[in-house]
C-alpha cells in the first residue's frame, strides 16, 4: 500500500457523507446506477493523506437505465373536457406494445422508415448525381477549415498537454504523442482527448480547429527522440539492481500501481514510455503530479533500481 495514504472517500453527488471509504488497496468502487435515478450525476474522490494533505478529482457520468415512460391516449397540446381515459407505458425494455392507435414510438419510427424511401430514391436516380456535382465544393471547404496551425498547435499542447505527456511530447506520466499512431486516426484523437480514457480527463473546452492544430504541431515532431536518447543514457540494471527496485517497489508503489506495474489506482507503469526517460521520472517520483504525491525520500539509486524492476514486465 501506498505508506503516505491514509484513506480514499468516494462521494456521489452533493452527498457530505461519502459513498464508500477506501482505506486499503485494492482501491475499487461497486456503484448499483440501479439505485440511483437516470440522469447527469459525478462522483467525487478525495484522496486524503497522512499529515492532512487531500487530493480530490471530480468524474461526471449519466446513468440511462430505462427509456423515459411516455403517454399513450393524450396528444401534445390537445384540448381535454370531462372524463379522460389514458395509459402511462413506463420505462421497461420488456413493456408490451399496444395493439390499437399508432403510439409515439411507431409514428417516429414511420416518419424513419418514409425518410429512408425518400432519401433511396435520390441516392439511386439519376437527379442525384447533379446533387453531388452541385455540391462538391463542400467537402474541400470542410478540410481546409480542419487544416492545423502547427505554430498555434504548440501552443496549445504546451498549455493543456505538456504537464502529463512531456514538453516534446515524449512521454511522461501520460504516453509519448510524438510519432504516436493515433496520429494518422484524426477522429479518434479528438474522441480520446475530448472524452477522456483511463486516467486521461476530458478536455471537452477543445475545439475541433485546436484538436486540428494540436495534431499539426505533433505531426511535425516526427519520433519521440528524447526518449530514445534518455534510453540511451539510462542504465541497465543488474540482478541486484531488479531485486532492489522489486523490494522498494513493493514496499512504495505496489499500492497504487499494480504489483507488476499493471496499474491501478495509478497508472500503468510497465511499459510505460516514462520509464526510458530517467530524468522526466525521478522528477514526477520526487515532486508528484496530478494525485500522486511526492516521494522525495526515494534516491536516485533506488528509482534506478525501480526502473530496472518495471523493464522486467
Amino acid at each position: 500500500m501506498n505508506q503516505n495514504i491514509e484513506r480514499i472517500e468516494v462521494f456521489l453527488d452533493e452527498s457530505k457523507e461519502p459513498l464508500q471509504v477506501l482505506t486499503s488497496p485494492p482501491f475499487k468502487v461497486k456503484l448499483d446506477t440501479q439505485t440511483i435515478p437516470d440522469g447527469p450525476h459525478s462522483l467525487r474522490v478525495v484522496t486524503v493523506f497522512k499529515g492532512g494533505k487531500k487530493e480530490e478529482s471530480v468524474v461526471e457520468f449519466e446513468v440511462d437505465n430505462l427509456p423515459s415512460p411516455f403517454i399513450e391516449g393524450i396528444d401534445e397540446g390537445q384540448q381535454l373536457r370531462g372524463t379522460v381515459e389514458f395509459e402511462v407505458l413506463p420505462g421497461d425494455y420488456e413493456a408490451p406494445k399496444s395493439k390499437g392507435r399508432l403510439t409515439t414510438t411507431m409514428a417516429v419510427l414511420s416518419s424513419i422508415i418514409v425518410l429512408g424511401l425518400v432519401w433511396a430514391f435520390f441516392a439511386f436516380s439519376a437527379t442525384s448525381k447533379a446533387v453531388v456535382e452541385a455540391n462538391a465544393v463542400a467537402p474541400k471547404e470542410e478540410a481546409k477549415a480542419a487544416t492545423g496551425d502547427a505554430a498555434r498547435g504548440e501552443k496549445l499542447f504546451t498549455e493543456q498537454c505538456a504537464s502529463c505527456h512531456g514538453a516534446k511530447a515524449e512521454g511522461g506520466f501520460g504516453p509519448a504523442l510524438a510519432g504516436n499512431a493515433l496520429l494518422d486516426n484524426p477522429e479518434q484523437f479528438d474522441k480520446v482527448t475530448t472524452e477522456g480514457r483511463g486516467n486521461m480527463p476530458p478536455f471537452s473546452n477543445l475545439s475541433a480547429q485546436d484538436l486540428a492544430d494540436i495534431r499539426a504541431y505533433l505531426s511535425s515532431l516526427g519520433g519521440a527522440s528524447g526518449g530514445e536518447q534518455a534510453a540511451a543514457a539510462a542504465p541497465a540494471g543488474g540482478s541486484e539492481d531488479v531485486a532492489l527496485g522489486k523490494k522498494v517497489y513493493s514496499e512504495q508503489c505496489a499500492g497504487c500501481h499494480g504489483a507488476n506495474g499493471e496499474g491501478g489506482y495509478g497508472p500503468a507503469l510497465a511499459g510505460n514510455p516514462l520509464l526510458d526517460n530517467p530524468e522526466e521520472f525521478n522528477k514526477v517520483t520526487h515532486e508528484g503530479r496530478g494525485n500522486m504525491p511526492p516521494y522525495p525520500q526515494i534516491s536516485d539509486k533506488e528509482l534506478a533500481a525501480i526502473r530496472a524492476f518495471l523493464k522486467t514486465k
